[in-house]
């Protein structure tokens, strides 16, 4: 009964003009504060598949897509000197490394040697879809 009225004032807020972000790159601190204990919905721009990742404090990142239910598991880190967020999924040596830049809207795209991989369309505090 109250599912509806809840639903409204949070798309309400969502798109709300009152909600501006600070926009263009990511520095070290600023992708910390932003992806620590945070889960988010992403899009993945080759194919506009969508998935849910969990970016762990301790570290550990856990996704799942949404069109197959397929899971990884990882481990991520701030890259503080290049101002970078790594990915490194298991079976993996080499980490993935890209370049953030948040948009006025608080979407985040997330470049790798200048191409658009992915955008961040939403953030949430915490492990909220118990990845």
């Amino acid at each position: 009964m109250y599912r509806i009225p809840v639903l409204s004032l949070f798309f309400a807020l969502l798109l709300s003009p009152l909600q501006v972000f600070a926009h263009g790159q990511m520095n070290a601190a600023e992708l910390e504060t932003r992806f620590t204990n945070t889960t988010q919905h992403c899009r993945k721009e080759k194919d506009q598949s969508t998935c849910t990742t969990f970016f762990a404090p301790d570290g550990t990142i856990k996704r799942r897509m949404h069109a197959d239910g397929v899971r990884r598991e990882g481990t991520w880190e701030i890259d503080k000197e290049n101002d970078l967020i790594c990915i490194t999924w298991k079976g993996k040596t080499k980490a993935l490394c890209f370049t953030a830049y948040v948009n006025q809207n608080g979407t985040v795209d997330m470049y790798k040697k200048g191409k658009h991989l992915s955008t961040v369309m939403t953030f949430f505090p915490g492990n909220v879809e118990n990845l």
